[in-house]
């Protein structure tokens, strides 16, 4: 799986909650080490702590590059998405949970889902006796496939248990080719899943929409999109700074000033309250700064027809042997050295 370093360039990302409720079944269904796992990825485990943050996507994605070249297995969105949980999405899936009836829940998680990520978008489209539910992934080839089975199956997985038994989706679509085991996936939705479709989705019988799901709480309901809603004002006027931050340091980092002066100024801010920001979540500007370093440094280093000097010059080094420093006290080890142990690159992918 290729990952584009140009994800750095954007303000994506995905919240902790969701990743850290997956991870344990999905890393046991592969037989993986956490610790192992977190470590090859460059993730410090702390980050789990505060189930209200934010990871940017770039970080989420080399997390499961690592998980995809340990277990081989191009369902690994699929596999993601069948292990969510209520908790999974933290506020966002209580109140959904509280909804009156699916139709609800649906306008619900239209309007708050941004509280799990700011990852992609769900439309609805209402056609007669069926309703068409799409998800807009921002990620294009094999990343952007492996998310969007991830978001998909997951909305089938948290709201299997609240509808009738035996119902299910109309359809399930999927815009790229079918994988070499389809079954499994029929299997597993049970319903009809196309593959080469012309939008990533569901289809689901609008009668479905107006069933009363058994998880409903009116009270409980409005309490909970009260504070949503109160949520979601915050994070659109303070939320998913760290993503906000690395954005704008990607984009200075060729130009070789990536300094905290020249990025609170794009993001207009002071120096002052973009450092107390940072703080308030835990963090430095200089740890932001050399933690994207060491995320982008990976990717590049993936690409073999980059060579040292030009890589630390995409990082904003002046020279190679700042970058080998650098990496040194990172990862233990020099880029040479880690560029050796790299897994060959997939031709297909």
């Amino acid at each position: 799986m290729h990952i584009s370093p140009a994800v750095a360039g954007t303000d994506r990302s995905v919240s902790a909650a969701f990743v850290d409720s997956v991870l344990p079944d999905l890393l046991a269904h592969y037989r993986l080490q956490r610790a192992t796992v977190l470590e090859q990825a460059g993730i410090d485990g702390a980050v789990f702590n505060d189930p209200g943050r934010l990871l940017p996507l770039l970080d989420v994605m080399r997390l499961f590059l690592v998980i995809l070249e340990a277990c081989g297995d191009p369902g690994l969105g699929f596999e993601t998405g069948r292990r969510v949980r209520p908790r999974s999405y933290q506020v966002l899936g209580y109140v959904i949970l509280a909804s009156r009836d699916l139709d609800e829940a649906i306008e619900r998680l239209m309007r708050f889902e941004k509280l799990s990520g700011n990852l992609g978008r769900t439309e609805r489209h209402d056609e007669g006796d069926q309703v068409r539910l799409c998800w807009r992934c921002p990620v294009a080839g094999e990343p952007g496939r492996m998310l969007t089975e991830a978001a998909i199956t997951g909305w089938v997985t948290f709201m299997r248990p609240l509808m009738p038994p035996g119902a299910a989706p109309a359809e399930v679509c999927f815009r790229h080719p079918p994988p070499a085991d389809a079954a499994r996936y029929r299997d597993w939705f049970q319903a009809p899943v196309r593959f080469n479709a012309d939008f990533d989705g569901v289809r689901l019988p609008a009668a479905l929409l107006r069933h009363s799901l058994e998880s409903a709480d009116p009270g409980l309901g409005r309490m909970m999109e009260k504070e949503a809603g109160a949520l979601l004002a915050d994070f659109d006027a303070h939320g998913n700074l760290l993503s906000r931050v690395r954005s704008a340091i990607y984009r200075r980092l060729g130009s070789g000033d990536p300094s905290v002066d020249a990025v609170a100024a794009e993001l207009g801010l002071t120096v002052r309250t973009l450092q107390s920001r940072l703080q308030r979540q835990g963090l430095a500007y200089q740890e932001v700064l050399d933690g994207l370093r060491r995320s982008l440094a990976e990717l590049y280093l993936r690409d073999p027809a980059l060579n040292l000097t030009e890589i630390a010059l995409l990082l904003g080094f002046a020279e190679s042997s700042s970058f080998s420093r650098a990496f040194r006290r990172w990862r233990g080890e020099s880029p040479v050295s880690w560029r050796r142990r790299l897994p060959r690159p997939d031709p297909s992918g």
